[in-house]
């Protein structure tokens, strides 16, 4: 039975009516044959599993085509490797199949000068290589200084996507897993200031789309704020985005005060 068939029709009247008006008819006669002959001896791959499951055992071809003429070659080249238009046709083949194509699947054209037929095809099955992690952004240069209440340092720099700010280094659940880190800690007791600091009172976020930096509040008993230009601005609690900073803003964790410089 003939996998490719009536897809087969489909790829073939578009690619010869193609090379027809690029080529030539001549030429589009000789292009196609070889373009069905390469189809048939993929079909030939293809396997029926489990089920009538069918699989292409192969994510490597290298297809090869034969002509002593150095213009057929190059026409051969142009026709099969513009657009990627061969590997298109297989792979529209081989979905109209119901065929399933292994993971980094890939189609490969050249020439040569001599060969036992007009074109051969050689199948691999490579091993896929891991995917690189994804590279994370790097914070601009920025750092928040200690102006009301006490904490671990006075000044800290922004070195992270994320940067959480509360009363105590480590926050656990009830049966005392840790749930959060904290990396600007205001110390416990201190003070009534640092009493106003919620343990796990507010996060700095930074936006790499946009290359600046955010004050969200984590739902803090006493609130978060920022002090610009005379005038204070509520950053809502829980909200995903926050508050954008500017340099010289005042952020107010209760009554606990950071400066954002950057």
């Amino acid at each position: 039975m003939n996998f490719f068939s009536e897809v087969e029709k489909n790829i073939e009247r578009r690619f010869s009516k193609w090379t027809e008006k690029v080529f030539g008819p001549a030429a589009s006669d000789e292009l196609l044959v070889v373009h069905r002959g390469i189809l048939d001896d993929i079909e030939s791959q293809v396997q029926t599993a489990y089920r009538g499951k069918r699989i292409f055992p192969y994510n490597a071809l290298l297809i090869r085509v034969v002509s002593a003429d150095p213009a057929r070659r190059a026409t051969f080249q142009a026709a099969f490797s513009q657009d990627q238009r061969l590997e298109k046709d297989i792979r529209e083949c081989l979905a109209g199949a119901g065929c399933e194509l292994p993971g980094g699947f890939s189609v490969a054209i050249e020439t040569a000068e001599s060969g036992p037929r007009i074109f051969e095809i050689v199948y691999e099955m490579r091993p896929i290589a891991p995917s690189a992690p994804p590279v994370q952004p790097k914070p601009e240069p920025a750092r928040v200084i200690v102006v009301r209440g006490k904490a671990n340092q006075d000044s800290f720099t922004l070195d992270k996507l994320r940067t959480n700010i509360g009363r105590l280094p480590e926050l656990t659940d009830a049966s005392h897993r840790l749930i959060r880190r904290n990396d600007v800690v205001f110390e416990e007791g201190a003070d009534e200031v640092n009493a106003t600091v919620s343990r796990g009172h507010a996060h700095l976020l930074y936006d790499a789309a946009h290359a600046e930096y955010r004050i969200c509040d984590d739902r803090s008993e006493y609130g978060t704020r920022v002090f610009r230009d005379g005038r204070s601005i509520e950053v809502p609690p829980g909200a995903p985005r926050g508050e954008r900073l500017r340099t010289g803003d005042e952020i107010y964790l209760g009554r606990a005060c950071l400066r954002f410089e950057m």
